[in-house]
């Protein structure tokens, strides 16, 4: 593989002449290993790849003489390295996690933290609900308008949801035109004021169905989301049959919308009960 598909870190030296600093001071030391961590942490970001980090510094390395004037270089390309490799971790943990075209959280991710929440509500004694979406008519988008347009629509549906939702719950693309929302300490009606909110700021047509841990009794992940989407599917025929029934459930009384929307940070039961 080769190694010279980037180049390592720039860092810039220089200072302003009329302000001269001793190169010997604390300060001034400290201040140049934060800039080069820095620099180094962003290049490692752009290679994306820590063996690629490792490659390239060490051909660097070996090209720097053994003796007693470049122990201080290979320290410095040795500390490079580290946060070059860090950098590049990190950019691949969220590579892993997310999903590159509407930049939310992926399958992956979603099975990771519905674990760890479930968890925490079980110790708690909290209500946690799972929230199974399907974006309406993206086939029909696709087919007619083409994929362009239908990627469109999917991320207009993810930035839409996360203006509705708080800052702890999560959303999740699962494959295609499916989505989940894992909402902490949140029961199936305070779900419902949600969904109505991003309704209400323009998301694209989309059907839902919820289920959660108290509701069920289950602290399985695939027992919830079964639940979850059996509901979708009885509220999508139940809309096919009733259209006034669907709207209904889709819209909850503004005075909890107001509520909510004037304190995004706090859970639903406790501005509902203000």
């Amino acid at each position: 593989m080769a190694a010279t598909a980037t180049r390592p870190p720039e860092v810039s030296t220089s200072q302003d002449a009329s302000e001269p600093r001793d190169a010997t001071s604390p300060a001034v030391q400290i201040e140049r290993r934060r800039i080069l961590a820095a620099a180094a942490t962003r290049w490692g970001a752009r290679v994306g790849l820590p063996v690629l980090v490792v490659e390239q510094l060490v051909q660097l390395r070996g090209l720097v003489a053994v003796g007693p004037g470049q122990k201080a270089i290979i320290r410095l390309i040795d500390l490079t390295m580290i946060h070059a490799c860090r950098g590049a971790t990190d950019e691949l943990q969220r590579a892993a996690f997310s999903d590159p075209l509407t930049g939310c959280s992926n399958r992956r991710a979603f099975e990771r933290d519905i674990d760890r929440e479930l968890a925490r509500c079980a110790r708690a004694e909290l209500d946690l609900t799972v929230v199974a979406i399907d974006l309406d008519g993206l086939k029909a988008v696709n087919d007619t308008a083409g994929h362009a347009a239908g990627d469109r629509q999917l991320v207009l549906l993810v930035d839409t949801l996360r203006k509705a939702l708080r800052s702890m719950d999560g959303i999740y693309r699962l494959g295609g035109d499916e989505f989940g929302l894992v909402l902490p300490d949140t029961s199936p009606d305070d779900a419902a004021v949600l969904i109505a909110r991003a309704v209400r700021l323009g998301a694209p047509s989309f059907s839902w169905g919820t289920a959660s841990y108290l509701s069920t009794g289950s602290a399985v992940v695939a027992e919830l989301l079964s639940v979850a989407d059996a509901d979708l599917y009885a509220q999508r025929h139940a809309a096919r049959a009733t259209p006034v029934r669907r709207r209904s459930r889709a819209t909850a009384p503004d005075v909890s919308l107001r509520l909510f929307s004037t304190d995004e940070g706090a859970p639903p039961q406790a501005l509902q009960a203000q």
